[in-house]
């Protein structure tokens, strides 16, 4: 049956090539009023594609009149369609989260209807999407699978534009280095690429090789953008933004002033509410800090900030707070200045811009707004970026504000058996340590990441030794409270509170004051213990069950899991206010086979935890030997498996270090001979053999009947 449109298949092929304006007459000459429903479903689609590839989004009554035919049709390519229009349409205004949900619908409608080209289409819009909202690794993985799909689809010049876009997320978050060699890895191919293209590429290649320092190779690749027309208005406002803030980051503060205020125009001609007027009205607010003109900074970054909320420019919203701060502070209102730096950060850790974060922790730390512990954290936390993406400016200025004080020391009291250690050789983990250490003796809460037995529990019990406080370390498991028990096991209740209440109970936070109170397997928290911890966090109070005045309690918190909480944010199951509170001080923990400098001193810790005399007992090259053959093998159990191992190798070599070695070279430590000794050892205590492995009682009286084993003794 022949369609009513006007040409259909032309204006197709005129969208195809990015002619809208051609495809857009074209659709104009179709009678509407006399279409089908079908045939009026499919005007709206191309409508609205036409509409938001000239950049016009005033077009949601015609995707919705699509998408609400095509969800019961069985046209799976043109409901995908619908959704990714619909997508683009939520990114435009700003709503992350409903875009994100339509860009999945899309991708999983093409790929219903195995088109590639479709799937590649929706992942990268995605990857954006997640770019904004923090889910940096997600928009990493959706890009290289964009890549993969058009590699498959011999698709190079999209291979390489997406390869650009990766390196864009690497440097939007912050990775300069991998963006750096991801921007220099597609040269070449960039040059068989439209002119539009390579303008771009050298504007995002510049401003990261900006950001990382090299300011003058950056302004050689901006000023290869010159060469082009000037007819990509978008991108010249764009050349000025960026041209500014390369002046910004080289302290040039007029010459930022002068080439912003013209991009500004530009910009306003184009799109007067988008984040080019965002981005740089705050970086003419940033010039104007550095030229300590505050009060004229302060009125352009609400100008900025305007728009930013309009558009959910969520980077942009949390650095105008930063200039805020900047501007209370050249006041003397510190504790105005205070807040804003903390709604700053809160936003940038959020959102994983570990760049603008990191220049915010320097800032706040230099304000005077925060004592001692805090400054230093921040500071430490701050170099700690900056040293792992090559900022070497701020590395410098960092290390002179950290030489301004007293390094710090740890008084360990030599006679104190219980005082803990952290054992590491890895140069990484030194620095993590270092962190730790200096972190510890401000009241930041800290949130400990890893694997499971990569050493989170000790480097807590580290830190709470190392912030000299007086009261005790108190663990819980968040995981094993249930809901009817968070408020008297964490507050306490008071005697008749209810049923059983025969007596008064402070509760373990009471039992932390003044101490440490350290949350285990937070991420597995209920919704009500999530929602007590965040009370106690921000009024610093508690109230017993049963009655009485609220308490002040004096607690540092340190909260630890091995489970992603970003993720589990996106999936409803975390709160982001509580994960704001607990992570000001975020510490990664890498697993075991990250640092295998780490196993040869943590073998020797466990030995002589087990009264092995490395001085007496044996000889270096057996104990070389040993470490070696444990440096080879794959501790999926993380250190935690590494001292099980080293613990079961004592019992069953009769702490022979040679036998060890032999035993470890063989691989011959089998389950069978392990029980066997350990029960020899007790005496056949079930219960002592069960302490010893960390199983219970009932595995080891299962294990005996599976490997048959029987108590010669008794015989």
């Amino acid at each position: 049956m022949k369609s009513p449109f006007v040409d259909i298949d032309i204006i197709r092929q005129h969208i195809r090539e990015k002619d809208y304006l051609i495809a857009l007459s074209l659709l104009t000459k179709s009678e509407t009023k006399n279409l089908s429903s079908d045939d009026l479903a499919h005007h709206n689609l191309l409508f609205s594609e036409c509409k938001i590839g000239l950049g016009d989004y005033c077009v949601e009554r015609h995707i919705l009149d699509a998408i609400n035919f095509f969800k019961y049709s069985s046209d799976n390519y043109s409901f995908a369609k619908a959704k990714f229009l619909h997508g683009l349409l939520l990114i435009s205004q700003g709503k992350n989260s409903e875009a994100h949900e339509a860009l999945i619908e899309s991708y999983v409608s093409y790929k219903r209807c195995d088109n590639l080209e479709g799937c590649s289409h929706a992942l990268n819009r995605l990857a954006f999407v997640q770019l904004q909202s923090g889910a940096i690794d997600d928009a990493v993985g959706n890009l290289e699978k964009c890549i993969q799909i058009n590699e498959t689809l011999a698709n190079t010049e999209n291979v390489a534009t997406l390869k650009r876009n990766l390196a864009a997320v690497y440097f939007m978050s912050g990775a300069f280095s991998s963006a750096i060699t991801k921007y220099s890895s597609i040269k070449s191919e960039m040059r068989t690429h439209a002119a539009k293209s390579q303008f771009q590429y050298y504007l995002t290649y510049a401003m990261a090789t900006a950001l990382q320092g090299d300011i003058k190779k950056a302004l050689r690749l901006i000023d290869k953008t010159t060469r082009y027309p000037n007819d990509y208005k978008r991108e010249k406002a764009q050349y000025y933004e960026y041209l500014g803030w390369t002046y910004n980051l080289d302290e040039k503060y007029e010459k930022a002033v002068e080439v912003l205020k013209t991009g500004i125009k530009l910009s306003l001609k184009i799109a007067p509410e988008s984040a080019l007027i965002s981005q740089s009205k705050r970086l003419l607010a940033d010039a104007y800090i550095g030229l300590g003109k505050y009060d004229l900074a302060e009125e352009t970054a609400n100008e900025a900030l305007n728009v930013a909320e309009k558009i959910n420019e969520r980077v942009e919203i949390a650095a105008s707070y930063r200039v805020f701060a900047l501007a209370e502070l050249s006041r003397g209102n510190k504790e105005k200045s205070r807040n804003l730096f903390m709604k700053a950060m809160e936003i940038f850790s959020l959102i994983q811009s570990r760049y603008e974060l990191a220049v915010t922790r320097y800032q706040a730390a230099k304000s005077g707004c925060y004592d001692n512990g805090e400054r230093d954290a921040m500071l430490y936390l701050a170099r700690g970026f900056f040293e792992s993406e090559d900022v070497h400016k701020f590395v410098k200025k960092i290390d002179k504000e950290l030489a301004s004080r007293p390094k710090f020391k740890i008084n360990r009291n030599p006679e104190d058996k219980n005082c803990p250690v952290f054992i590491t050789a890895d140069p990484k983990m030194k620095k993590l340590v270092e962190l730790a250490e200096n972190v510890a003796r401000s009241d930041m809460t800290i949130l400990l990441t890893g694997p499971t037995g990569a050493g989170k529990d000790q480097l807590a019990k580290y830190i709470h030794y190392c912030s000299g406080r007086k009261g005790e370390f108190v663990t819980v498991n968040s995981a094993a409270i249930p809901d009817s028990m968070v408020e008297s096991e964490l507050f306490g209740f008071r005697k008749g509170a209810f049923t059983g209440a025969e007596r008064n109970n402070p509760g373990l936070m009471a039992g932390a004051d003044g101490g440490t109170f350290y949350l285990n397997e937070i991420a597995d928290a209920t919704p009500e213990f999530q929602a007590k911890l965040l009370e106690v966090i921000e009024t610093k109070t508690i109230r017993p069950l049963g009655g009485g005045a609220k308490k002040k309690v004096d607690i540092r918190i340190i909260a630890a899991t091995n489970h992603n909480l970003e993720q589990r944010m996106r999936e409803g199951k975390f709160r982001l206010d509580l994960y704001h509170r607990l992570n000001m001080a975020p510490i990664h923990l890498p697993a075991l086979s990250e640092r295998p400098k780490d196993i040869p001193v943590l073998v020797k810790h466990f030995l002589c935890a087990n009264g092995f005399d490395l001085r007496n007992d044996g000889n270096p090259e057996q104990l070389d030997r040993l470490c070696q053959y444990l440096s080879s093998q794959c501790w999926t159990g993380n250190v935690r498996e590494l001292k099980g191992y080293i613990d079961r190798l004592c019992l069953l070599a009769d702490g022979d270090l040679g036998r060890m070695s032999e035993i470890a070279g063989e691989g011959n430590l089998t389950e069978r001979e392990i029980l066997l000794k350990i029960l020899n050892e007790t005496g056949w205590n079930r219960h002592e053999t069960a302490r010893i492995l960390g199983i219970s009682e009932g595995t080891v009286r299962n294990r005996i009947k599976q490997f048959n084993l029987q108590d010669d003794s008794i015989a």
